[in-house]
Parts: structure tokens; C-alpha cells; sequence
């Protein structure tokens, strides 16, 4: 084989690769024993300037990518299923397509409080991805994160779940924790929502 037929092989091997890669990609090796033993793999990023790291959170979810996305855009039903979570309305439309949504969740001491964030929208196939940055918070200088889906095995989709906030407080060493408690209370109530809809479609 010529020197020029390699080349162009190896090329197309790559960018085979390359369009094959996706979020299971970003679970590192030996992490994904326990993805497939149906928990939930975090991964930290160290990100200038945020008082911890961002959180990725990945899981397997056994209902299709259809039912997830779905379950993305049904913001009056997101309280009957995210912990702490008393509402969710989509305060406006934009003309690219985001949604700006106001969410009021349970807090402490303050019983709760409402927040806003600007959704965007990419969809690449069956692989479906929200992501937000903050428009106004009483606690929050930025929230930045997405939900990302694609198919995984035979009915099934890997979700990830992206978050990093910003607190106006310095007091940050009982939030470190709490946002990762709650990160994955929030990916494991998708979880279940999603499985039961998908049950309930079957």
C-alpha cells in the first residue's frame, strides 16, 4: 500500500473515531464498571475562581433518549419529582430558541427562594443537550451546567449532568458539600421519572 493510501486510511480511521466519541468517552476507564452497575460516576474540575470544582455527574438511565428529552421540557412537571423543588415557569421565549425559566426551591432559613436561568437547546441526532448560565439569584454570582443525553445500549441513554455555582457568601465549606449531595439527588430523580414514564409508554 502506498504511502498516500495510509495516509488517507489513517485519516479516515481517525475521524471514525472521532464521530464515535461521546460522553462515554468522558467516563474514565476504570470508572465504568460502576456506570454499568447502575451508579451514579462523579467527575471534579478545577475551575479559577469558583470556591470548589465543577461537578459532573454521569448515569445510566433505563428509557430512551426520547423520554429523557421530553422530560427536559416538561418544566410544570419538574417540582412533582427534583427534590426541593416548589416550581419552575418558563418566564420567556427568546428568538434563538432558549427559554428563560424561573425556578423557587426550598432553602434554609429562608424557606425558599426563586432564581433565573437562561436554557439553551443543541440537538445532534438522538443526543440532546440543555445547558444554562444564571440570570438573577438572591445567592448565586453564576450558575453555569448542562444536561447532556445520548443513546447508550438498547433502550437506554447516558445522561450527564454538568453544574457549577458561584456563591455571593464566603462561607463555602458546608456548600461543597451540599452542592454534591444535591447533584446527585437531582440526577437520581430524573432517573426515576424518566423510567417511569418509560414504563408507562410500554
Amino acid at each position: 500500500m502506498s504511502l498516500r493510501a495510509w495516509i488517507s486510511l489513517a485519516a479516515i480511521v481517525f475521524l471514525s473515531a472521532s464521530l464515535r466519541a461521546g460522553l462515554i468517552d468522558e467516563v474514565p476507564s476504570n470508572a465504568r464498571d460502576e456506570l454499568a452497575d447502575d451508579q451514579v460516576v462523579v467527575k471534579s474540575k478545577n475551575v479559577q475562581g469558583a470556591p470548589w470544582p465543577q461537578l459532573s455527574l454521569y448515569q445510566v438511565i433505563d428509557a430512551p433518549p426520547e423520554v429523557l428529552k421530553d422530560l427536559f421540557l416538561d418544566y410544570d412537571a419538574a417540582p412533582s419529582y427534583t427534590p426541593g423543588m416548589i416550581a419552575a415557569k418558563v418566564v420567556a421565549n427568546n428568538p434563538d430558541g432558549s427559554k428563560d425559566v424561573q425556578y423557587t426551591v426550598k432553602v434554609p432559613v429562608l424557606q425558599k427562594i426563586s432564581y433565573t436561568v437562561r436554557n439553551t437547546y443543541t440537538q445532534k441526532g438522538k443526543s440532546f443537550t440543555v445547558a444554562w448560565t444564571l440570570l438573577q439569584s438572591p445567592l448565586a454570582k453564576s450558575v453555569d451546567g448542562s444536561l447532556r443525553i445520548e443513546p447508550y445500549g438498547k433502550n437506554q441513554t447516558l445522561l450527564c449532568y454538568t453544574n457549577l455555582v458561584v456563591p455571593i457568601t464566603n462561607l463555602v465549606a458546608g456548600l461543597k458539600i451540599q452542592a454534591l449531595t444535591e447533584a446527585k439527588a437531582t440526577v437520581r430523580a430524573i432517573k426515576a421519572e424518566a423510567e417511569k414514564r418509560a414504563d408507562a409508554q410500554n
